[in-house]
């Protein structure tokens, strides 16, 4: 068996980060509606703790089907869940800094965070799918 060449690594990785975007703006773009909605009824740290749970389901159905193509397992989603909760943990003390800490308007921080967050949400979301068997 041969290694793959590096360029062709390469491709593919960039690849899977830009299906990991489309699918996360996708879940992101529905995650936000549920936070902008629920500020009107809520403050920000619960709205956003609401926003992100209300994703988590879907991510793992997109990232798992449409980026890194792993097929679902309950070992799996456990991982997945266990890693976005802890995501969303650091995403709220993120999220509350940037308003409280830097006045950053409650509605435009939840952009900054999401940003943010990125790069460690793709790594996490590509352990838990590909690493940890199903």
């Amino acid at each position: 068996m041969t290694a793959e060449p590096a360029a062709s690594t390469a491709r593919r990785e960039s690849r899977q980060i830009l299906r990991f975007v489309i699918a996360g703006a996708v879940n992101t773009g529905l995650s936000v509606l549920v936070y902008q909605a629920a500020l009107f009824v809520m403050p920000h740290g619960p709205a956003y703790v609401l926003a992100y749970l209300a994703g988590i389901a879907i991510a793992y159905m997109l990232y798992s089907r449409q980026v890194f193509d792993a097929p679902l397992g309950t070992k799996r989603f456990a991982a997945f869940v266990v890693f976005y909760l802890a995501s969303l943990a650091l995403g709220t003390v993120l999220n509350g800094v940037l308003i409280e800490g830097f006045g950053i308007i409650e509605r435009l921080a939840i952009f900054i965070t999401v940003a943010l967050m990125l790069p460690l949400n793709y790594l996490g979301s590509r352990f838990c799918l590909r690493a940890v068997p199903q």
